[in-house]
């Protein structure tokens, strides 16, 4: 495995916020990264971590499940890709967006949400919740 230190990257003031969290439909860490990482063909590591390309991709769980609704802040799987100290926006933006097509690959419904979530693949229309499409919205005000 990879030794570059991972966790808050040091940035200017002004640059972009390169962490990515991704709500995942799906109940079971362990399965999902299993399955992740077989999709990205790379080791999960023994804490469940995987490292794909500049980011480390961690699983934690999703502090709004339970808050009601069916959409994806109901989720139990929240990914956190977070860039290695390294990493530039033109590198983590490509890798993120592969982490997210295998994870939809992997067969799970998958909604990002960071500052670059533009720029990343989108699902199909019929796969995006209700609320995410308004929760963008508010979001651009």
């Amino acid at each position: 495995m990879n030794d570059t230190p991972r966790g808050p990257v040091e940035t200017e003031p002004d640059a972009p916020d390169l962490e990515c969290q991704i709500y995942v439909a799906a109940s079971s860490r362990d399965r999902l990264m299993e399955r992740l990482a077989a999709t990205l063909n790379v080791p999960l590591a023994p804490d469940h971590t995987l490292s794909y390309g500049c980011v480390w991709v961690e699983w934690v769980h999703n502090d709004y499940e339970g808050t009601g609704g069916d959409d994806f802040l109901d989720w139990h799987s929240l990914l956190v890709c977070q860039p290695r100290s390294d990493a530039s926006p033109t590198a983590v933006v490509p890798d993120v967006a592969t982490v997210l097509e295998a994870i939809r690959t992997a067969g799970y419904r998958a909604v990002p949400t960071c500052s670059y979530e533009e720029l990343l693949p989108a699902p199909a229309l019929s796969d995006v919740p209700s609320r995410r499409r308004r929760w963008r919205r508010s979001r651009r005000r």
